[in-house]
């Protein structure tokens, strides 16, 4: 007989789909032989309490183009409990999405594969080539459109991006730059190409140089970020 108390909820990693859509809409464009890398997480610093024992476990990783982003994150809101650690179902709350917002170069990926497999037969290692290849496609960035600068908000500071873009001039112009806020601080991702000629040669060092009370920045260049629109902990991370 039906009984609604049999039925299983799911996990919900798309949290709104007007904010994800604007971020994918906001994206270059793929070539052939590009798609964009994308893997959730597991975070323990979200659920202290869980079974998880690192701060990050990969949960599963996959690559997709602009248009099929969507259809693959839905296929991961499978039923709560598919996902565990240790036996244990890893709860909704723990979950985390990151994208690289460059694309990667499959092509590169796939000569790095082979090197790579043959090193691994060459001295008779045991390797998965699955991850292997995932390895290499999230690490083959294809033409580095973003400068990814991860931004850490200090306890009881200011989260305002207008009050972090006042510590930003005279550093760099500002219609090169997008932020995505997240769960504790804010990505700050720079478009090279808009860069104005007077800081071309001075941006990266003066944004490195920045001391302020407020925030912790880390140049990571071209670096995984939290997916504006799916869930980070329990929060949305959205874009500017």
């Amino acid at each position: 007989m039906y009984n609604r108390k049999t039925i299983l909820m799911n996990y919900k990693i798309i949290q709104d789909d007007e904010e994800l859509q604007n971020f994918i809409n906001w994206l270059p464009e793929c070539e052939p032989h590009e798609q964009y890398y994308i893997s959730l997480l597991a975070r323990k610093k979200y659920v202290p309490n869980s079974a998880l024992t690192a701060d990050k476990s990969q949960i599963k990783r996959i690559t997709a183009t602009k248009d099929r982003i969507i259809q693959k994150l839905r296929q991961m809101e499978c039923e709560v409990g598919a996902y565990q650690f240790k036996g244990e179902a890893i709860p909704q709350q723990a979950l985390a999405v990151y994208i690289t917002p460059n694309p990667r170069d499959l092509r590169k990926a796939g000569l790095q594969l082979l090197k790579d497999i043959a090193t691994k037969v060459m001295y008779n290692e045991i390797y998965n080539p699955k991850s292997l290849s995932l390895n290499v496609i999230q690490t083959s960035c294809s033409n580095k459109k973003y400068f990814d600068i991860d931004i850490d908000v200090k306890r009881g500071a200011i989260s305002s991006s207008v009050h972090f873009l006042t510590h930003l001039e005279g550093k760099i112009n500002r219609d090169c730059i997008t932020l995505v806020h997240t769960h504790g601080g804010m990505h700050m991702l720079i478009e090279l190409a808009k860069i104005e000629p007077i800081y071309k040669n001075t941006w990266y060092k003066s944004i490195l140089g920045m001391k302020c009370e407020h925030y912790d920045v880390t140049m990571n260049g071209d670096n995984l970020i939290p997916l504006p629109g799916t869930t980070q902990g329990g929060k949305i991370p959205r874009m500017l």
